[in-house]
């Protein structure tokens, strides 16, 4: 049945170019920048037309990126490092899934990372997931007709930005092009596929025969294509990733788990029944199965390795695809994403900071982007997270305070620095809610004693930075909002030593208390930087 479905699927697809599962959707046209919602199926993603001057075609796109592009990468491996074939070309990947499962991520906004970070994922049964791998071929040297072959456009911003950590070579990075249209053969598939009886999915997958052995046909030498003998290099060790060997010009590919006997026997029986229909399927072979044989995460299955050379190349003894797609995580790192892997590609849909009026304002931090799930101000002496802290006159007896992520990522900053400016400012964009509660202290706040919420919202006004003040009830109505609020900017504009009206709440440096712990921004700006963190927000807004 594996070889059926791998057959099946591998058909030419009777509506376009090329085999069914290269039909299908592949993952730069499901999770697109800013995450927008992916074209229909059967339609192409018009977003992800990349700008290849010269070249108009409706290949494939095999992408290469780097540390600085926004591109994720499709030469690293499961485990890092690039491979490199004989040719000294890199080989690429791409992922696909099946209609079924295509659709489950648009029927549920999974695209979106927001969306999916909060959301269990349990796909439906017939979801299949594919993981290909290519390897550029030159007919001058290579035997094409022992391959399944597509165009594809090879897709790499430019060799100076290629990942350094990758290791690759000089003589690798002279044969790269930004953009070039290139025969490309398939090396290896993995196809996973979940049915009724297997809800942890069946997982299968398949290499072309030459890989990493040579073999003789009609008395010609076919090469191994993952290795090469006069380029080995005698100190480094077959299977080295190129990081560990970075003088070696192409990868030295050997299989380090037999193919069990059993399989073999199955591709005999295969390779048989295909020899009379001169079949290109011929020159493929099934490496292994897994599938669960109890109910725990990882399954027990009969193969405890299962990996593919050409994409668990350098963990060969030591890889299982269900033992490690069982612990996949979806945009949250906390949930699982049902064995796949890419849904972690989600991305975040920004969302616009509000206009300067008491309406947007309140629908922002209301619904928009809710106020409730930010951080507030860091100080390890007086956050909970449990309870309200005393406030003040004019905002009751107890209050909470949260604070929005630009504000954050500048404290993150100059906490880094080590040195705060002489008169920090916020940057625009900032917003500080804070919960005024009636309820006294010692005792703890039920949402009915929440009184009001006062904002702060640094905005543009006339061309200068101002804090916009109001003060409303969580769902309306509005009591006041402006640039100029009398009673707020007097007390907060006047406090001496600030500079910016936060009063001593400025930076955490005040007990105050939320029941979102503080958590670190993954972003951190340099002092010159903090100096155009203003201007360059305000840009952006």
């Amino acid at each position: 049945e594996t070889c059926i479905t791998f057959l099946s699927i591998s058909q030419p697809d009777k509506n376009n170019a090329g085999i069914k599962w290269e039909n299908y959707k592949e993952a730069f046209d499901i999770f697109l920048p800013m995450a927008q919602k992916p074209t229909k199926w059967g339609k192409p993603t018009p977003i992800n037309s990349l700008p290849c001057e010269g070249i108009n075609s409706n290949s494939k796109v095999l992408r290469v990126t780097s540390k600085v592009s926004p591109i994720i990468n499709e030469t690293d491996q499961a485990v890092g490092g690039v491979l490199i074939d004989r040719n000294k070309n890199l080989v690429h990947y791409e992922v696909y899934m099946n209609q079924p499962m295509f659709d489950y991520v648009v029927e549920n906004e999974f695209y979106n990372a927001a969306v999916q970070a909060g959301s269990n994922i349990n796909f439906p049964v017939n979801s299949m997931e594919l993981k290909a791998s290519w390897r550029i071929l030159d007919p001058a040297v290579d035997d094409t007709s022992r391959y399944y072959t597509s165009k594809a456009i090879i897709y790499i911003p430019n060799d100076a930005t290629v990942n350094a950590d990758d290791c690759i070579p000089q003589s690798v990075k002279e044969r790269m092009e930004v953009c070039s249209e290139k025969l490309v053969g398939l090396v290896g598939l993995h196809i996973v596929y979940k049915t009724p009886s297997n809800p942890h999915f069946t997982w299968m997958t398949f290499e072309q025969v030459d890989n990493v052995e040579s073999t003789t046909v009609n008395g010609k030498t076919i090469p191994a294509s993952l290795r090469n003998e006069s380029t080995k290099i005698a100190y480094c060790p077959d299977n080295s990733r190129q990081c560990n060997c970075p003088e070696q010009e192409t990868s030295q590919i050997t299989r380090q788990i037999p193919i069990p006997e059993w399989v073999s026997d199955v591709n005999k029986t295969v390779r048989d029944s295909l020899a009379s229909a001169n079949s290109v399927w011929t020159n493929y072979q099934l490496i292994g199965i897994q599938w669960a044989q109890d109910d725990s995460r990882t399954g027990n299955p009969i193969l405890t390795n299962l990996g593919n050379t050409s994409m668990e190349t350098f963990n060969q003894t030591a890889s299982s695809c269900i033992g490690c797609h069982a612990f996949a995580r979806s945009s949250n790192p906390t949930i699982y994403s049902d064995f796949s892997w890419v849904m972690g590609r989600a991305q975040i849909r920004p969302i616009q900071l509000p206009e300067a009026n008491g309406k947007s304002l309140l629908t922002y931090v209301m619904r928009e982007n809710p106020y409730s799930k930010w951080g507030t101000w860091p100080n390890d002496q007086w956050n909970t997270y449990n309870k309200a802290t005393p406030g003040e006159n004019p905002h009751g007896d107890m209050i909470r305070i949260y604070v929005n992520a630009n504000a954050l990522i500048y404290y993150d900053s100059i906490s880094r620095i080590g040195q705060l400016p002489d008169q920090p400012e916020l940057p625009v964009g900032s917003i500080i809610v804070k919960e005024n509660y009636r309820t006294k202290p010692g005792q703890v706040p039920k949402p009915s004693d929440l009184v009001e919420l006062t904002i702060m919202y640094k905005a543009v006004n006339d061309q200068k930075d101002e804090w916009f003040w109001m003060k409303a009830r969580p769902y309306g109505p509005i009591d006041v909002a402006g640039f100029k609020i009398g009673g707020c900017s007097s007390c907060h504009e006047n406090w001496k030593g600030n500079g910016d009206g936060m009063l001593s709440f400025n930076f955490g440096k005040r007990p105050v208390v939320t029941n979102v712990p503080y958590k670190k921004s993954d972003e951190s700006y340099s002092i010159k930087e903090i100096k155009k963190l203003k201007e360059f927000i305000a840009q952006k807004d």
